[in-house]
């Protein structure tokens, strides 16, 4: 029985969905997010979405064995997280904050640069915050204890299988 076209669109969408998950970069969406929720009304949000897909996405079917093929592909580290440490944080979305203010906390606290974080996931009860290898020295002991949104912060050293 063959796909129809709204089939294969909302498969697509889902895999979008898991991408943009895996997207190492979550300021950056946090930020366009920011500017989308200025720029466009509420109303529209959903329209714009579904624009900005049908004019840029090729939504021509392909193959299932494409698609599984290209899942057993093993994925390969990240570059940018390859020269940094995992750090787990007790501090998510929950404690009404962002992955900007995690750093700004982060530095404040432990004198790092914006540079020296390479990336924050964060999750909605914690986070993960990769510092460059070099700078990493300190920053445990400089940022546990400390006080975020009212909130005791407890930072370790991620284990590995949480990196992901």
């Amino acid at each position: 029985m063959a796909e129809s076209i709204n089939d294969i669109r909302g498969q697509k969408i889902k895999e979008l969905v898991e991408e943009m998950k895996l997207y190492n970069n979550p300021q950056e969406l946090e930020d366009m997010k920011k500017i989308m929720k200025k720029n466009v009304p509420f109303m529209m949000r959903g329209y714009l979405l579904a624009y900005l897909y049908v004019t840029r996405q090729n939504t021509t079917v392909k193959p299932k064995a494409q698609s599984a093929e290209r899942e057993k592909k093993p994925q390969q580290p990240k570059p940018a997280l390859e020269n940094a440490t995992s750090f787990y944080v007790n501090i998510g979305k929950a404690s009404k904050g962002s992955a900007r203010e995690m750093t700004d906390f982060i530095c404040e606290k432990s004198g790092l640069s914006a540079e020296d974080i390479v990336s924050v996931a964060y999750k909605q009860n914690y986070s993960f915050v990769y510092i460059k290898n070099d700078k990493k020295e300190g920053v445990i002991e400089a940022v546990t204890g400390q006080t975020y949104k009212g909130r005791k912060v407890k930072m370790n050293y991620s284990k590995e299988k949480d990196e992901q």
